[in-house]
């Protein structure tokens, strides 16, 4: 079991091109840091499984594909989790947000984070079966990398 007080999770699927922009900046960010109090973290899943595998961290940082209208290949966005309403769905357990797992988890007394921080990486083809992402996708990785080291770690070290 691991003594690491952080996580940064990489969310996305290796085989299906620009998806696995996610994996590919958190490993990034945890090779930049090299700090054994911050674990790396890569999965392809949501909801529940998501949020066990914060369980026993006090911050995470979560970095994910996304594709928005009128968005531009490249950017990344800090996402206001805090703003952000938890999904009106009442179905299966599968079908529970992120949201809606940590609300779960807290009210079981799962430790979760109290800091939890979601970027997501503007993408051109998270559709297409493929072990390259795209140039653009590419290109932007090292720029990423750089803004969410500078934004979420002090001097290297978790803040």
């Amino acid at each position: 079991m691991s003594t690491a007080t952080s996580v940064i999770v990489g969310l996305g699927n290796p085989i299906l091109t620009d998806d696995a922009v996610g994996p590919v900046v958190a490993r990034g960010v945890h090779e930049r840091l090299s700090d054994p109090d911050v674990d790396l973290r890569e999965a392809c899943v949501g909801g529940i499984e998501l949020v066990e595998m914060l369980v026993g961290y006090d911050k995470a940082v979560i970095v994910d594909a996304i594709r928005t209208e009128g968005g531009r290949v490249g950017d990344y966005y800090l996402l206001d989790m805090g703003g952000s309403r938890a999904s009106l769905r009442t179905g299966m357990l599968h079908d529970i947000g992120l949201l809606e797992g940590l609300e779960l988890g807290r009210s079981l007394g799962m430790r979760l984070p109290t800091s939890l921080r979601v970027y997501a990486v503007e993408v051109a083809d998270p559709y297409t079966f493929g072990t390259e992402m795209t140039e653009a996708v590419r290109a932007a990785v090292p720029h990423i990398v750089d803004g969410i080291v500078s934004a979420e770690y002090a001097q290297g070290k978790a803040r």
